[in-house]
């Protein structure tokens, strides 16, 4: 009997600790953030004129030369 009662207890002690930290890694995990000048033209409902915001959108990054964090969006 309290060998189950243990297994059961190490069991729900494994599914929690792993949901903690898959939980964990997804917060910390970095968001894309798009440059001034790309969020007013999304704004306004247009695409970014500026050339390295461009050359970045073919890439999927936002251009860290106006301000973006370059990370992929998506």
């Amino acid at each position: 009997m309290k060998t189950s009662r243990l297994l059961a207890a190490l069991a729900a002690f494994a599914l929690i600790t792993g949901g903690i930290s898959l939980n964990a890694a997804e917060e910390k995990a970095p968001e894309g953030k798009p440059a001034p000048c790309c969020a007013r033209a999304t704004a306004k409902g247009e695409a970014c004129k500026h050339e390295c915001c461009v050359t970045a959108a073919k890439d999927g990054k936002a251009c860290e030369a106006c301000g973006g964090s370059n990370a992929k969006q998506g």
